[in-house]
């Protein structure tokens, strides 16, 4: 009788990781079942209704391994919570995967019986073939008198050579209350935007990042950076298009789109425009990796780009050197954002903010860098918005470099996890947020446009240039607290214009 798996994904239904081991699984002659738990606008942080636990364990009680897919620690209570509910109910073994568990296997075994310390694929085929679990490489697992084991790590896979990741639409679900929905039913005439990989890793080792530890896990088992062949990325969007009738737009969700050589990347925009020909969201890259003649290679294929996006994160040369361990030149910024600009390319910055380690000095260098890169960009875009920045708080994440630095330095403390990243995420939307810090960025957003409101945000930030002005907002904190004066009509109106 075929071995019956069931994945439970917690992430973004396109979820890469559940779909190369649905793909894998499937072609290895198992039976596969994606349950996504989430959906696109259900609140991670809360826990399933007892209906919908219920309706999971009725799903899996036959079944002979069901798998957990963390795609951050953002989810661990709800994952613990299905865990300990199946345990009770259902045969099967459970097993986490996802990069935050390979980051930090036994932080994760204080909740998880198994776990994927490796990547998933040949760990849960060797699970549902009868291997024991100290004969499988890649599995992280309690002993019977509770140690925890883990084992070694299987080398990478060659993903040019492991089924295209189509996302299973037949054996797929949407657990919604006491309802699953099928994902044929509920996604085919709906989704409009597709995420996809074409470079799988990342470049870098940012110390915020869980990459710099996936980098140390797996060295010396295959090249962390794989190319994804250009036939299987135009096969698989090809199948999206034919697969979702409304689909409006594709995302590259690569850490950086531009790493591939030039003459890949014109193959890869030529066959897409002549094949696809769907408007491109975003893209991803470095600063450092955007040329002049890579950019022109965007611009003249004919693809609509709507943003492209760099991460910034600091504009303190000692916050990135000391604490993010990044590479930041401000004439390479300057420069390269100028070019893109001059082409009629928007762009995304990522920054990071509410940092603990920021210095006076470190958010004056800031200011000063928006202050002139608004000077640099504005009179040389033909775009309404030739830039915009995206604010994120900086969290702390076990596995990561600087998790470690933030425990050592009492930054954080033991209850981080169940006291923050259990209860929300980087998005600066919430009350608390409202600081200097999200003001700053507020007024670029607004100063980098053109019109009447934009010339007052960049007056206000010449103003702020002014040291000892700058001091007495940053001392006095006066948009943390500001909701005491911003009542009145005139400070209510203006505050709403500057947000974007």
């Amino acid at each position: 009788m075929m071995k019956h798996a069931v994945l439970i994904n917690n992430s973004y239904v396109e979820n890469l990781s559940v779909r190369y081991l649905s793909a894998y699984l499937k072609h290895k002659g198992f039976r596969i079942s994606i349950i996504h738990y989430e959906g696109r606008k259900d609140d991670v942080f809360n826990l399933l209704p007892e209906e919908s636990l219920k309706l999971l364990s009725e799903y899996c009680h036959d079944c002979d391994l069901v798998g957990i897919s963390l795609l951050t620690t953002h989810q661990l209570k709800r994952s613990i919570q299905i865990n300990n509910y199946l345990k009770g109910k259902i045969k099967a073994k459970i097993i986490w995967g996802g990069v935050p568990v390979i980051c930090d296997p036994h932080f994760y075994l204080q909740y998880a019986d198994y776990i994927c310390v490796g990547e998933g694929e040949t760990v849960m085929a060797d699970f549902l073939s009868g291997k024991e679990p100290a004969d499988i490489k890649g599995l992280g697992y309690k002993s019977k008198d509770g140690k925890f084991i883990i084992n070694s790590i299987p080398n990478f896979l060659d993903l040019n050579k492991i089924p295209i990741p189509f996302l299973d639409m037949e054996n797929g679900f949407i657990l919604r209350g006491r309802k699953m929905i099928p994902l044929k039913n509920e996604l085919a005439p709906s989704l409009s935007s597709y995420s996809i990989f074409s470079v799988r890793g990342c470049p870098y080792s940012c110390s915020y990042c869980l990459n710099s530890k996936l980098k140390r896990v797996f060295s010396n088992k295959g090249s962390f950076i794989r190319l994804i062949e250009i036939s299987r990325v135009i096969k698989e969007l090809e199948w999206a298009k034919e697969n979702f009738v409304n689909l409006k737009q594709v995302i590259f969700d690569d850490d950086d789109f531009f790493i591939r050589p030039e003459n890949e990347l014109e193959n890869l925009l030529n066959a897409y425009t002549e094949r696809i020909d769907l408007p491109v969201y975003y893209i991803q890259t470095n600063i450092r990796h955007i040329t002049d003649s890579k950019v022109r290679l965007i611009t003249e294929s004919g693809i609509e780009l709507k943003w492209l996006k760099i991460g910034l994160q600091s504009a303190s040369e000692r916050i990135n050197k000391d604490v993010f361990n990044r590479n930041f030149d401000k004439n390479i910024f300057f420069n390269g954002l100028k070019m893109l600009a001059s082409r009629g390319v928007r762009v995304m910055l990522d920054v990071i903010s509410d940092n603990p380690y920021e210095t006076f000095s470190d958010k004056y260098e800031s200011l000063l860098f928006y202050h002139g890169l608004i000077k640099e960009i504005r009179n040389s875009s033909t775009r309404d918005i030739p830039i915009k920045i995206y604010d994120h708080k900086l969290m702390f994440y076990p596995g990561a470099n600087l998790y470690a630095k933030a425990e050592k330095d009492g930054v954080i403390g033991n209850d981080y996890v169940s006291h923050i990243l259990s209860k929300r995420n980087t998005l600066r939307k919430q009350k608390e947020d409202i600081d200097n810090d999200a003001f700053i960025v507020a007024l670029f957003n607004k100063a980098i446009r053109k019109g009447r409101i934009p010339l007052i945000a960049y007056g206000l930030l010449k103003i702020l240039r002014v040291k000892l002005i700058f001091s007495l907002m940053i001392r006095l904190n006066i948009w943390k607290n500001y909701s005491a004066f911003s009542k009145t009509r005139t400070v209510e109106r203006f505050l709403k214009s500057i947000r974007v």
